[in-house]
């Protein structure tokens, strides 16, 4: 139905969208890809929920994340990366 909508000139935007701090990173970026690049060839917009937190890029708490310190935050440099591609 979103496509539709967006054909006939409504702005589409996802928000508050993200993967649980339990899903393993790789999967959640490769996920979080594929989601983005769909988003993107249709002209949708977005929004990370959270920023901070557990599903975000500072201080998720992700046990298999090689963290890098970001003034006193543990900020996941491989999600960064990857949305700002977009």
């Amino acid at each position: 139905p979103w496509r539709k909508l967006a054909e006939a000139g409504v702005g589409v935007h996802v928000g508050e969208w993200g993967a649980f701090n339990q899903t393993p990173h790789e999967v959640v970026l490769n996920w979080m890809r594929d989601c983005l690049t769909l988003w993107k060839e249709a002209g949708w917009g977005w929004a990370l929920w959270n920023f901070r937190g557990p599903f975000g890029i500072l201080d998720s708490r992700r046990a298999d994340v090689a963290y890098e310190d970001f003034h006193g935050h543990q900020l996941d440099r491989k999600m960064l990366t990857l949305l700002r591609e977009f």
